[in-house]
């Protein structure tokens, strides 16, 4: 008598749509021992965040990208606390995978860490670490400054002047999002008049960590305590970096290279010195010392570059 084998059961099941393979860096499982960045409770409240619509100019990966630099400039998200990428995308109104892909590139700048079974976190930078972020940045724009001066074609100066004309406007309305973006452009269209693709990919990965280091580091403005000195601080702080694009655009479509290098070196020092304050602030320095423990750190970052 023959026998039957077996009813073979179902196959195994793999993951489920859209959740990540092994070895991927972040997947949505709470910690289980209690270390690490605080993960965000159930139920608490998610980040406040606008949806994500494909659109010509950026791809899905790219706007998350920008909706997470945002947030955390806002303090919608906070260094140190936990997230999940299902949370995010469901806030983002988009699938899991853009938001991977936009959270892997933020994660190749250093902006964000991924914790395997857990999610990820926005990496709270140091001030040493802005400070050699933008000693790289002077060393590569200090001498595009003066090869676009020299020449580039009319096309690309008043390309230039048009941007900078953009940054100057969103920076004296106040207007931070728009500013960050209008000054990404500008160094962006700088880089690429310059001629060297590899050099303009890496400062624009530099740019995107200088724009969530400064961001996420602390408050721009001195603390609510003191709220009749913080407007006219922050105006002064707005007309000076208005006035900086000014400068190097100017000096960029007269074709002087002495100036033009000159003026990208100082907004890149002004820059870094605002920024490593910051990250100081963040770390507890208050007031005036922060500002000249920056202005120190800056000096002898840049020493000799």
């Amino acid at each position: 008598m023959t026998t039957r084998p077996p009813a073979a059961g179902p196959p195994a099941a793999g993951p489920p749509a859209g959740e990540p393979a092994v070895g991927e860096p972040a997947v949505d499982d709470p910690p289980a021992d209690g270390s690490g960045p605080v993960p965000v409770p159930p139920g608490s409240t998610s980040p406040a965040l606008p949806a994500v619509v494909a659109t010509t100019g950026r791809s899905l990966a790219e706007q998350v990208m920008v909706a997470v630099r945002r947030a955390a400039r806002a303090g919608e998200m906070e260094p140190g606390r936990l997230y999940s990428v299902q949370q995010l995308a469901s806030v983002l109104q988009v699938s899991r995978s853009p938001v991977r892909e936009g959270l892997l590139r933020l994660g190749e700048a250093g902006l964000v860490r991924f914790h395997r079974n857990r999610g990820f976190e926005i990496v709270r930078p140091g001030p040493c670490e802005v400070a050699e972020i933008l000693v790289v940045r002077t060393a590569l724009e200090v001498p595009a400054a003066r090869r676009v001066a020299r020449l580039a074609g009319a096309h690309d100066l008043e390309g230039l002047r048009r941007q900078g004309h953009a940054v100057a406007c969103a920076v004296r309305a106040g207007d931070a999002d728009a500013a960050v973006e209008a000054d990404q452009r500008l160094h962006r269209l700088l880089m690429r008049a310059a001629g060297n693709q590899q050099a303009a990919r890496l400062v624009e990965q530099l740019w995107t960590a200088t724009s969530i280091l400064g961001a996420v580091a602390g408050p721009a403005a001195p603390p609510a305590a003191a709220p009749t000195a913080e407007p006219d601080a922050a105006a002064a702080e707005r007309d000076g970096l208005a006035a900086e694009h000014d400068a190097l655009v100017a000096a960029l479509v007269a074709r002087d290279e002495e100036a033009a290098a000159l003026a990208v070196r100082a907004h890149l020092a002004a820059t870094a010195c605002r920024l490593v304050a910051r990250a100081l602030r963040g770390e507890g320095l208050v007031g005036t010392r922060a500002e000249q423990r920056a202005e120190e750190l800056w000096n002898t970052a840049v020493r000799g570059w």
